[in-house]
């Protein structure tokens, strides 16, 4: 009986044991699951920030490029609205530079300039010691007008232009488009260089390529924009 219950008591103590290897082993299981999982939390968290500087460090911006495409464009138009043959715009007056006190001023600065007819510029001021030299920046702004001074506003009738007159605006129309291209062409150079950079960087080939298609695509349709807006300007032009 006594061996017995010695067999019996040793078995049970072994059992303990076991149990005992089982709950260390276990709990040991789980802080290596744990740890893992945080390894992996860890990788994944700096996977992430990597990919968010990366993206961050990135130079070149297609919409950027973009905007400022389009904002040569629109320049180039409105140099355009200053080109008239034959039809009264204030806007043809935009270039006048009126010398006071040894300082060139913009006319637009120092009077309001108003259509009083279809062949007549109206340019009102405040202080009547202006217009005389109002009306002589008029004169000799490279316009063709013969302003006429008028107490505290100056007359200036729109002839009929020469051939000569329209031949000149037509040059200065392919002046200013030849300027907008070669600027156009500039802001696209200028994005090839961002874009060596960001390959540079870490961005991938594919995308970049893509970015580079996208790029060309944008420079060649301004262009054409622009070369369209010449046509147009051109053919107004010589069609008053």
């Amino acid at each position: 009986r006594n061996m017995a219950m010695a067999a019996a008591s040793q078995q049970t103590r072994c059992y303990a044991k076991k149990g005992g290897k089982a709950v260390k082993g276990g709990k040991k299981g789980s802080n290596s699951d744990d740890d893992d999982e945080d390894d992996s939390s860890s990788r994944k968290g700096k996977g992430k920030s990597s990919g968010s500087a990366s993206a961050g460090a990135m130079s070149f911006d297609p919409l950027d490029l973009e905007k400022k495409f389009s904002q040569c464009l629109e320049r180039l138009k409105k140099d355009f609205t200053t080109m008239r043959a034959g039809t009264a715009n204030p806007a043809i007056l935009d270039p006048v530079m009126v010398k006071l006190e040894g300082k060139m001023v913009p006319l637009r600065d120092l009077a309001q300039v108003s259509i009083k007819d279809a062949k007549t510029l109206m340019v009102n001021v405040n202080d009547s010691e202006l217009t005389a030299p109002i009306e002589k920046a008029i004169r000799t702004a490279g316009l063709n007008l013969n302003p006429i001074a008028d107490n505290k506003a100056v007359r200036v009738p729109v002839p009929k232009p020469t051939k000569e007159f329209r031949e000149s605006l037509t040059k200065m129309a392919s002046a200013s488009t030849e300027k907008a291209k070669t600027i156009i062409r500039k802001l696209r150079q200028d994005g090839m260089k961002d874009l060596k950079k960001d390959l540079k960087a870490g961005m991938s080939e594919d995308e970049n390529y893509n970015l580079e298609k996208k790029a060309q695509t944008l420079h060649d349709k301004y262009i054409k924009d622009a070369e369209d807006a010449l046509k147009a300007k051109t053919k107004e032009i010589m069609a008053n």
